[in-house]
């Protein structure tokens, strides 16, 4: 996972439905949230797949479907536009990167990460936000950082 990606290339985010589509075909905030699994471990990254790897679309449509999840598609987004992303929690400034992730079963996973002082989000609680001192209420802070991608992918959505 050492790899640094450049900021030209473009990452796929698979969307499923009905968790991460509205019934109109919209994107939703959800597509973009850092999730509990049901083991209890927190999700730290957001998985993509990178498009510059040969076999994207087959590790997307690989990604196990279940009777509530069906696969809908993948929104497009660029690393460098992520990277680029400007956004504060209180005075601290949130950092967004794209990691490779990579695995002989996907060879084009990579993960969306968000840090602020160095510490990456997770899914559920965490409690940098409340070491901070920030206002904003932890949910808020969360929401805003999905909104930001939301921006990226919604007008590179495409339905398989």
């Amino acid at each position: 996972m050492s790899e640094i990606l450049p900021d030209n290339e473009n990452v796929a985010r698979a969307v499923f439905s009905p968790q991460m589509i509205g019934v109109d075909g919209i994107l939703l905030l959800s597509a973009f949230a850092l999730r509990i699994f049901k083991d209890g471990t927190k999700e730290s990254y957001l998985s993509v797949s990178r498009m510059s790897v040969n076999t994207w679309m087959t590790d997307i449509k690989g990604i196990p479907q279940y009777k509530n999840r069906r696969l809908y598609g993948y929104a497009t987004l660029n690393i460098g536009q992520i990277r680029s992303i400007t956004l504060y929690a209180g005075n601290h400034p949130i950092i967004y990167d794209v990691i490779d992730c990579s695995n002989t079963n996907c060879k084009s996973h990579a993960g969306i990460i968000v840090q602020i002082n160095d510490t990456i989000l997770t899914g559920g609680h965490n409690s940098i936000i409340d070491k901070l001192e920030i206002d904003e209420p932890e949910d808020f802070v969360m929401v805003a950082i999905q909104a930001e991608l939301l921006k990226i992918a919604k007008t590179n959505l495409v339905r398989l």
